[in-house]
């Protein structure tokens, strides 16, 4: 399979996830629909449920149980928000990065495909493991509550959510219970792996763009190298103008990409970390205070979107150092006056890395994500002490 064949894929599978909550932004006519408006409507159902078991409830353990699914609805109704204002720009992103690596290499060279189609592989890996274990913290979700109907005879819902006027604990409350909670969770997963998986297609291309910029700047060093006797001639000149144009251009491109994720999914970043912030430090004590299954499961959900953020953020930071690198290895001193002004203005470009932040943090990497856990972990240990005593 070519690389481009694997990107349509990876396309289709995530226009798939979308089609099913009613957001395939990546359609060029993209307009609101049935599903949509149903996925809108599932929200205000779970924002009246949610307020019907907070008025229920019977102690701080169930208000907190009840609020425990908060964070993750919060991140996708925020996410939908920021999708929505964007979606011209994911459209215009995806189309970009179709033409300018599939497209514009489909007869490039060797080196050129290789690179290409091995981004290409790492990315479906990666997709396929982390819609693995969302689809199974579905499956243990909904097990749970079977397993303790039929092998233990207790009624338990999937979720904490009380609808008003049904009574769980006869049959048919029971199952119109969870068959709610049941199409809050496939929402809720099919929201989450959509915006998930997109994130991680736009940011694992930096790759493929930085490693394709690298093949151009050994080229070109290369063959500055070896035509160096020819330095100061019309031809030595016009090749240099020629093979810089190329290379403004490849390095343009990054640019402009980084800069386009940067608008589409900075304040993305932003809630996804405050939001599995709340998630995480609510479950944690959710885990102190009771033996509900459930917190584990939002507790290891929250920390991979968690994780997985911050791992794209640093290869973002990583993918930007080599490219710095590339810049200062060029062979600058053998090209022509004119074209040394203008690597200027390329080195200059370089000292100005385009990353994502996370307002009041920092930027979005793994040693952002460490200095999270570790408040998060101090504030827990010392809520812990202040119980124990």
């Amino acid at each position: 399979m070519e690389a481009l064949d694997k990107f349509m894929l990876y396309t289709k599978y995530v226009r798939g996830l979308c089609s099913v909550i009613g957001l395939d932004i990546l359609d060029p006519d993209y307009k609101k629909g049935f599903k949509t408006y149903f996925t809108f409507f599932l929200m205000i159902l779970y924002v009246v449920l949610t307020v019907n078991s907070l008025l229920t409830a019977k102690g701080s353990t169930e208000v907190l149980m009840a609020l425990s699914f908060g964070g993750f609805f919060g991140q996708c109704l925020l996410k939908l928000i920021f999708t929505l204002a964007n979606r011209k720009q994911y459209y215009v992103n995806h189309t970009n990065l179709k033409e300018s690596i599939y497209f514009k290499y489909l007869h490039g060279s060797e080196k050129e495909k290789s690179v290409i189609y091995k981004n290409v592989s790492q990315l479906l890996m990666l997709v396929k493991v982390t819609s693995l274990l969302y689809l199974s913290s579905i499956f243990l979700f909904s097990l749970y509550p079977a397993y303790m109907y039929f092998f233990e005879n207790i009624k338990v819902t999937i979720f904490p959510l009380l609808v008003p006027g049904i009574d769980i604990y006869s049959a048919y409350g029971y199952g119109f219970t969870n068959m709610i909670h049941m199409f809050f969770g496939v929402y809720g997963l099919f929201g989450a792996l959509s915006s998930d998986t997109a994130f991680m297609m736009f940011v694992f291309h930096i790759v493929s763009y930085t490693n394709l910029l690298q093949i151009h700047f050994l080229s070109f060093a290369e063959k500055l190298t070896s035509i160096e006797v020819k330095y100061k001639t019309k031809d030595y000149a016009a090749f240099c103008s020629s093979e810089m144009r190329e290379l403004y251009v490849s390095h343009k491109e990054v640019i402009d990409f980084l800069s386009s994720l940067k608008m589409c999914y900075e304040s993305i970043c932003v809630v996804q970390v405050a939001t599995c912030v709340v998630t995480i430090s609510l479950n944690l004590f959710l885990a102190l205070m009771s033996d509900w299954y459930a917190t584990y499961g939002f507790l290891l959900a929250s920390l991979f979107q968690l994780f997985i953020y911050a791992v794209l953020g640093t290869l973002i930071q990583l993918m930007n150092d080599k490219i710095s690198t590339l810049v200062y290895d060029a062979p600058w001193h053998l090209l022509p006056n004119s074209d040394k002004r203008s690597f200027q203005f390329l080195l200059y470009k370089t000292q100005r890395p385009i990353e994502m932040f996370v307002r009041g943090l920092g930027p979005l990497n793994v040693e952002t994500f460490t200095e999270i856990m570790r408040m998060i972990y101090s504030s827990f240990t010392m809520l812990y002490s202040f119980i124990v005593e």
